[in-house]
């Protein structure tokens, strides 16, 4: 069959050029992020190099890569679309939820650089280090999602003794005094690359769910910022729409708005 770009769109083709755009769309790999190498990327993928040139020159005719003579190959910027109001209740009452409702494993917690990304989310200096948290979420024995917390240290700090393997980071941080006042948060699709693979026992370039979200404290300022990877089999995110009166768009109004829906 014909693929992208008039290249002849092979499987093994197909399933890098899918799943690296993935990255770029959801923000693995951010604008102006250095993708792996074409022999890295030969090795994920399992293809040879021939297959990933030709998915790295369709991606790149297409905007969303860029390849620097003697430095690499660059993601490019995609498009945002407009927020949507959510009530902060509500989504602390699904963090809630579905922490109540899953079982922890696999926790780790170390002190860390951050990645350029959560740099710039998180507002923090060049050299100024973070706290990063990874676990899974088990469902019925089966793993769900693959959960990682970004907070700033001094942050971090307020948290004492807290227990991070029970209770969500969110959570926490209002419990440590923290003042939340606002989040932004982003819904999108992606395939899942080697960590999340094999944390959630899916395939390389399986369909994952992504959500990110970024928290901030009555001051304006960023004190966390969470990426969670949910298999796309076992999680649907379901928003409850209403017009509001005298409102000029719907809203998402009720705690059940932002409830996970777990196959």
């Amino acid at each position: 069959m014909t693929g992208v770009t008039g290249v002849t769109a092979t499987p093994r083709y197909h399933r890098v050029y899918v799943t690296v755009r993935a990255w770029v769309q959801d923000g693995s790999y951010p604008p102006g992020a250095q993708l792996p190498t074409e022999p890295e990327l030969g090795r994920i993928f399992g293809v040879s190099r021939i297959t990933i040139r030709k998915a790295i020159s369709a991606l790149e005719e297409e905007g969303w890569l860029q390849r620097k003579q003697g430095r690499g190959t660059f993601a490019r910027s995609p498009g945002v679309g407009r927020a949507v109001a959510i009530d902060l209740g509500a989504v602390t009452g699904a963090v809630s939820d579905l922490a109540a409702r899953t079982l922890v494993t696999r926790f780790s917690a170390a002190e860390v650089d951050p990645d350029q990304e959560t740099l710039a989310a998180l507002q923090l200096l060049p050299g100024e280090r973070v706290r990063r948290a990874t676990h899974v979420r088990e469902l019925d024995g089966a793993p769900l999602g693959l959960i990682t917390t970004f907070v700033p240290l001094d942050i971090a700090a307020r948290l004492g003794s807290a227990n991070e393997r029970d209770q969500p980071m969110f959570m926490l941080l209002q419990e440590a005094g923290v003042p939340i006042k606002s989040a932004e948060q982003f819904l999108g699709a992606t395939l899942a690359g080697l960590e999340a693979a094999e944390a959630l026992a899916v395939e390389v370039g399986a369909p994952l769910l992504r959500l990110v979200r970024v928290v901030m404290e009555t001051s304006g300022r960023p004190v966390e910022r969470v990426v969670a990877l949910y298999r796309a089999d076992r999680y649907q995110y379901h928003l409850h729409l209403e017009a509001q009166p005298g409102a000029a768009t719907a809203r998402s109004v009720a705690a059940a708005s932002v409830s996970a829906a777990l196959k």
